[in-house]
């Protein structure tokens, strides 16, 4: 999305908010994976790429369209509680499995494991962070017009914290940091 911004970001605009529309994101609130797997998992990058945008068409026009703001951050919102209510088999709310490394490719397949197959990744986890921090990035600006939108920014606070110290309690004796 990113790229066409750069070009359009109208263009750009638009093409978020279809993957955000009723017909693409299911009713649990998982986005689409890309097009011969709706149902597969992919990183979170929708946050990201929604304030990259935002902010671009601001700087461009000197005005944020915060309505569309709004309308992607209540959609996003569903897919972040879509993603926190993924269970991790270890029940330590560490985000697992999907092609979820945006910069290579498994020599496995990631999203179809034999049965009793388990593959920790920190790969969800981090990603989740930065979701998290985008949805507070996004509360943050429309809070600024929008005070009810205040709460949100810290709900999503927590949610960083909720998840960073996740990573710190992955096995008995160790997190996912090697210091």
């Amino acid at each position: 999305m990113p790229a066409l911004t750069l070009v359009d970001s109208n263009f750009g605009k638009q093409q978020l908010s279809v993957l955000l529309e009723a017909v693409y994101m299911h009713t649990s609130g998982q986005l689409p994976a890309y097009e011969w797997n709706f149902g597969d998992v992919n990183a979170p990058v929708h946050a990201w790429s929604t304030i990259f945008t935002y902010r671009l068409d601001k700087m461009r026009t000197g005005v944020g369209d915060t309505q569309w703001l709004k309308a992607c951050f209540n959609k996003l919102s569903l897919n972040f509680t879509w993603w926190v209510n993924r269970v991790d088999l270890s029940g330590r709310n560490v985000f697992e499995g999907g092609f979820l490394g945006l910069d290579n490719i498994s020599p496995i397949d990631r999203s179809n494991l034999r049965a009793g197959v388990t593959l920790e990744q920190s790969d969800g986890t981090a990603w989740m962070t930065l979701f998290s921090q985008n949805m507070v990035e996004i509360a943050a600006e429309l809070s600024m017009s929008d005070p009810s939108y205040a709460p949100m920014t810290l709900k999503f606070v927590g949610h960083s914290m909720w998840i960073a110290a996740a990573m710190d309690r992955v096995g008995d004796d160790t997190g996912m940091w090697d210091e």
